[in-house]
C-alpha cells in the first residue's frame, strides 16, 4: 500500500514539473523580438547586368584563299611575337607568273613597233624633202599625206595599246604582291593550322590566328530598354563563375546603332525583342581568364544620393511592395514605392518617413497588429 502511495506521489510530481515548465516557457516566450532600422540617405548606383563573351580586342584570322593559288609556305609558328606588317603566308600562282611574263613581252613588242613607226616617219620626212625639190612643197605634202596620216594613226594606236599593257602588268604585279599575306596587327601567333587549306563548309578554320593578349573586350547584347540607359564610357564590373571572388574593371566601349543581325526581323514578326550589340573594354591587365570565357557585365547606369532601406526589409504582395513598421510597440504595415536597387539596399521614393522604425528582417510571425519587442 505504501508503495502505491509513493508511486502516486512521484507521478504527481512529474506532472506538476511538466506543467511548471510549460507555464515558464509560455511566460518567458513573451512578444517577438525584432531589429529595426530607419530610412537613411546613401549614395547608390543603378546597374544593368548582362552576360557576355571575352574576346581579343585586336585580332586577325587568315583563311585559305583559293583564288591566290596554293600555299607555298607559312612563315610563322605558334607563339611567335609579331609586328604589324610581318609576312605570314606566301602563295604560289603559276598563272599569275605567266600573265606577268606575257605582259612584259607585249610591252616589249609595242616598244619595237613604236621604234619601227618612228623610223618610217623619219624616212617619210626625208622623202618629203626630196619631193619638195622636185615638185614643190604643196605637191610633196599632198603625195605623202595618206602615208603620213596612216603612220601617225598607227603610232597613236600603239601608244594606247602600250598604256593598256602597262596597266595590265601593274594589275598582275599587284596580285602577285598580294600572294604574300602580312599581319595587320601587333600581337602573338595563337594558332597555325596547315591543314586548314583543305577544310570545306562549316569546318573551315583559319590558317593563322593572331592577336594581342594584352587588350581584351567583352561582347554581349542589351535590350531596347537598356540601350536607352547605357552610354559609352560608363564603368563596368566584370565577374566570372570560374573565378567566383574576382572582379575586374571595364568601361563601355561601343553600343551598336543597329540591332543585332536577325533580331530586327524577329521583332517585326513578334517572336522576340530587338537586341543591340555592346562591347566593353577590359581595363585590368593579365586577368586569369581566356578568350571565349563567359563573363557577367555589371554596367553602372547611374550614381545618385537616395533614401534607402535594406532589401531584406521589403516584402512583396502581388505587385505591391510593403514594409513592417513598429509603432507604439505594435506592427503596422506600410505600402511603399521603390526605385533603384543594389545588392544590399533599395531606394524608397514614397511611403516612409525618416522617423519610421522599420523591421530589418521580418520573420513569419511578424504580422500587422502583433505586439513586438525592439532589440
Amino acid at each position: 500500500m505504501r508503495k502505491k502511495v509513493l508511486i502516486g506521489i512521484g507521478v504527481a510530481v512529474i506532472i506538476a514539473l511538466f506543467v511548471g515548465i510549460s507555464i515558464f516557457r509560455a511566460a518567458s516566450k513573451g512578444n517577438p523580438t525584432v531589429e529595426t532600422v530607419k530610412m537613411k540617405e546613401k549614395e547608390i548606383t543603378g546597374n544593368v547586368m548582362i552576360p557576355g563573351t571575352l574576346q581579343l580586342m585586336n585580332e586577325q584570322k587568315i583563311y585559305y584563299d583559293a583564288e591566290r593559288g596554293k600555299v607555298k609556305k607559312i612563315l610563322v609558328n605558334e607563339g611567335d611575337k609579331i609586328k604589324k606588317g610581318t609576312p605570314l603566308v606566301i602563295y604560289e600562282n603559276e598563272q599569275l607568273e605567266l600573265e606577268k611574263e606575257q605582259a612584259k613581252l607585249s610591252i616589249e613588242q609595242s616598244y619595237i613597233k613604236l621604234d619601227q613607226i618612228n623610223e618610217q616617219l623619219e624616212d617619210l620626212k626625208k622623202k618629203e624633202e626630196e619631193l619638195k625639190k622636185q615638185v614643190g612643197k604643196e605637191e610633196a605634202e599632198k603625195q605623202i599625206e595618206n602615208e603620213k596620216n596612216q603612220l601617225q594613226m598607227d603610232k597613236k594606236m600603239t601608244n594606247l595599246e602600250l598604256k593598256q599593257q602597262k596597266i595590265q602588268k601593274e594589275t598582275v604585279e599587284k596580285k602577285i604582291s598580294e600572294l604574300e599575306v602580312k599581319s595587320e596587327v601587333d600581337g602573338i601567333v595563337i594558332t597555325v593550322d596547315e591543314d586548314a587549306s583543305v577544310a570545306m563548309g562549316e569546318n573551315v578554320k583559319p590558317l593563322i590566328h593572331i592577336g594581342s593578349l594584352n587588350k581584351m573586350k567583352v561582347e554581349g547584347v542589351i535590350s531596347e530598354y537598356d540601350s536607352l540607359k547605357i552610354k559609352e564610357g560608363q564603368p563596368v564590373v566584370l565577374k566570372s563563375d570560374v573565378v567566383p571572388d574576382a572582379k575586374w574593371k571595364g568601361k563601355v566601349l561601343k553600343i551598336g546603332i543597329l540591332p543585332q543581325q536577325g533580331s530586327e526581323m524577329a521583332a517585326e514578326t513578334g517572336n522576340e525583342a530587338v537586341q543591340y550589340p555592346v562591347e566593353v573594354l577590359v581595363q585590368d591587365q593579365n586577368i586569369p581568364v581566356k578568350p571565349g570565357f563567359k563573363l557577367i557585365m555589371e554596367i553602372e547606369t547611374e550614381r545618385k544620393k537616395a533614401n534607402v532601406i535594406p532589401l531584406t526589409a521589403v516584402q512583396q504582395d502581388d505587385n505591391q511592395q510593403y514594409v513592417y513598421v513598429v509603432k507604439n510597440g505594435k506592427i503596422t504595415r506600410k505600402e511603399i514605392k521603390t526605385g533603384t536597387s543594389t545588392d544590399e539596399y533599395i531606394e524608397v521614393t514614397s511611403g516612409l518617413t525618416k522617423d519610421d522604425e522599420i523591421v530589418r528582417e521580418p520573420s513569419d510571425e511578424i504580422k500587422a497588429g502583433v505586439e513586438v519587442t525592439i532589440k
